[in-house]
């Protein structure tokens, strides 16, 4: 009976150690998988949803550019953007947030320092967990990207340079798209799908300024203005290396400027075609007027 006893007493030690082991075990994986996968999981999650955004922006810049080509009022369109991501389930992760914001009046076109046009944007910004923060800007028919270290043009506005050597004259078009909200319908916030209703409203401005100066973008954006810019100007044959510079740029970080330099042995003159394209913008469902 005492060996039976003692028997039966080992082997009941024995299970619970063994099943403390395997409640260790499956902690200790657990754990791991928690530290060390979840997050890069989650990370990978931001990132394409990241570039799903980047889509979908794209895709709201095509549909924006395709109403002010076709210049037809009453027609509004709804394009989609997904503000963030859910958590995973089970384990502990977070979510993903973005903002869908219209921000009236934001920018401004300067031309002869007493010309002044405010233009407005669209933006989302992100409010990752695991991934870098990014926001995607429509601005002046232009798509940008920003980070912590910067801001790039992902989509070019309608902005062309012409220089007639000839005649030593440049000519730029420039056709600005000014979006502004409707009735307050401005910004959504969250991880869901978010509509954006875009609408041709008319043609605000348009104007050839000659004998210019100077154009002055201020803009949070002013890094990717100043490198578009710049090609734009080389790309026409100014600025060229080897060259005398026709045109300085100056970009102080919140506003890039164009200054076209004359010269005494030459009518070298610069005039510029200037549209402003104006189109209401409002987020979330419906079309309020």
């Amino acid at each position: 009976m005492k060996r039976i006893k003692k028997k039966t007493t080992d082997s009941a030690v024995v299970g619970i150690v063994t099943a403390i082991l395997l409640v260790g075990l499956a902690v200790t994986v657990i754990s791991i998988i928690q530290v060390v996968y979840i997050p890069n999981i989650m990370e990978q999650r931001e990132a394409e949803h990241m570039d799903k955004v980047e889509e979908q922006m794209a895709s709201l810049t095509s549909v924006i550019d395709y109403q002010a080509a076709i210049a037809k009022k009453g027609i509004p369109i709804a394009s989609f953007v997904t503000l963030g991501n859910r958590e995973l389930p089970v384990f502990v992760s977070s979510k993903a947030f973005g903002t869908l914001q219209i921000f009236d009046n934001s920018s401004s076109v300067t031309i002869n320092s007493t010309s002044i046009f405010p233009i407005g944007r669209i933006t989302y910004s992100s409010t990752n967990a695991y991934y870098l923060d990014q926001s995607y800007s429509y601005e002046a028919g232009a798509m940008i990207v920003s980070q912590i270290q910067g801001n790039s043009m992902l989509v070019r506005p309608s902005f062309s340079v012409n220089f007639n050597e000839t005649q030593n004259t440049t000519t730029i078009s420039f056709d600005v798209i000014n979006i502004s909200s409707v009735a307050q319908k401005n910004m959504m916030s969250g991880f869901g799908t978010s509509p954006i209703q875009t609408e041709f409203v008319g043609i605000s401005k348009n104007i050839t300024f000659s004998d210019v100066e100077s154009m002055t973008i201020t803009t949070p954006f002013s890094n990717a203005w100043f490198i578009f810019i710049n090609h734009s100007l080389i790309d026409a044959g100014l600025n060229e290396e080897g060259h005398p510079p026709q045109c300085l740029l100056n970009d102080t970080g919140q506003a890039v400027t164009m200054y076209f330099l004359s010269d005494p042995s030459s009518d070298f003159k610069v005039s510029i075609i200037f549209k402003i394209i104006e189109i209401q913008a409002q987020i979330g469902p419906g079309w309020v007027k």
